[in-house]
């Protein structure tokens, strides 16, 4: 669409203060700033045995501030488990949730959020259900992974284990007024973390990229993902030592947060998520393994940016029509993720899926209402289903697949 025929406004409401041991030089000044006395710390359970909220905690105790650990954060946060976060947020009386970790502890804190200020089940503010109005209380986040962008996004994203299912809880007063964008933090993340958490973020920027709500605001965005990504994460995955890739992919999973946040994730996003809620796939390593499949789907949507991501990726492409260079890319991506030891498929999980099991995933993904409209190229339940048949390994008996 040409841009003078184009409305489309760009809020970015999170304070993003980026730098080597910001934590330590500006985390207790800024929650004074605020005058709050008592901060909920929401972490998971590996993070406590890093260390790190124990020191974030002696942090805030020298500076005068009460803290309260709540560390039963579950990837994929489950829904309950926010319901037990906000009755201890509540009886231990705080005033402000700091979320420390991936996604799942910006996922959970927004949602303890939502219900200190509102009545009833975190599931009832489902999207599609009751909308999220109140002010939630004071949100900072403290990303220690390098991939989710959620500490400067307005969404949470809930699992009902139960009935295998992921929502999302979304409203402009979710976004986190404050970030600590610190690479220190990511220097002790396991190798195989540092890939898939990387490539979530490169999702996330091809997603926004291609996105029809994009704008050039978040192109620029998630172009600059794009080449940050390319250049540096083959670098941070091979040592953790190198403090100058580690830092430039934290920083490119922050701005691509940005670029969806405005743009919104596709496709890859709507498959990704029932892998993740009922076969517990982490959700960047099931976004990697799903991209260049997604991709091949999409390319005859918008070649032309399909072409322009091929050209960061390998300059050679420059001297090809956009259709050659898009149809270039699928490849290139997958040596990509060979490069970081991340599976071409899902036959890691070791079982056979059924036709009806497929049909199920089908199902979900095509009701993952805050992806599926996004997405480049018009989505059918046939095609999903062909999407998962790729990347599956398919019981050809028909049999039972347990």
């Amino acid at each position: 669409m040409y841009l003078s025929q184009q409305n489309f406004s760009s809020v970015l409401n999170t304070n993003v203060i980026y730098g080597v041991n910001s934590v330590e030089k500006s985390l207790a000044g800024k929650i004074k700033e605020f005058k709050k006395l008592s901060v909920f710390i929401a972490a998971d359970p590996g993070l406590v045995q890093a260390g790190i909220p124990t020191k974030i905690q002696n942090l805030l105790k020298e500076n005068g501030i009460h803290s309260v650990l709540f560390s039963e954060i579950e990837p994929n946060p489950d829904a309950e488990t926010v319901m037990k976060g906000a009755e201890i947020y509540q009886s231990e009386s705080c005033d402000m949730i700091l979320a420390v970790g991936g996604g799942s502890a910006m996922d959970f804190s927004k949602a303890v959020g939502v219900m200190a200020s509102h009545p009833g089940h975190i599931l009832d503010y489902r999207r599609g259900q009751k909308p999220v109005v109140n002010e939630v209380p004071l949100l900072f986040a403290i990303p220690t992974t390098v991939g989710t962008g959620s500490e400067v996004t307005n969404v949470a994203v809930v699992t009902d284990h139960k009935a295998g299912r992921k929502y999302v809880v979304a409203s402009p007063v979710l976004a986190p007024k404050m970030a600590f964008v610190d690479p220190i933090l990511t220097t002790s993340l396991p190798r195989h973390v540092v890939a898939t958490t990387g490539m979530d973020a490169l999702v996330h920027a091809i997603e926004a990229y291609t996105s029809v709500r994009s704008t050039p605001i978040t192109d620029g965005l998630a172009l600059q993902v794009i080449k940050m990504i390319k250049d540096y994460l083959p670098a941070s995955y091979a040592h953790s030592d190198q403090l100058e890739a580690r830092s430039q992919v934290h920083l490119a999973s922050t701005i691509a947060g940005m670029a969806f946040g405005l743009a919104g994730v596709g496709l890859v996003h709507s498959c990704s998520h029932p892998m993740s809620a009922i076969y517990h796939v982490p959700h960047g390593l099931a976004n990697a393994i799903l991209l260049p499949y997604v991709m091949q789907y999409n390319l005859i949507a918008n070649e032309r940016k399909y072409a322009e991501i091929a050209r960061i990726f390998d300059p050679s492409l420059t001297f090809e029509t956009d259709r050659a260079a898009a149809e270039q890319l699928i490849n290139v991506l997958k040596d990509f993720n060979q490069v970081l030891n991340i599976p071409n498929d899902f036959g890691f999980l070791n079982k056979q899926f059924t036709e009806e099991m497929v049909d199920r995933l089908a199902d979900d993904a095509m009701d993952d209402r805050g992806t599926i409209p996004n997405n480049p190229r018009k989505v059918f339940k046939e095609d999903v289903v062909q999407i998962f048949n790729q990347v599956l390994p398919i019981n050809q008996q028909g049999g039972s697949a347990e």
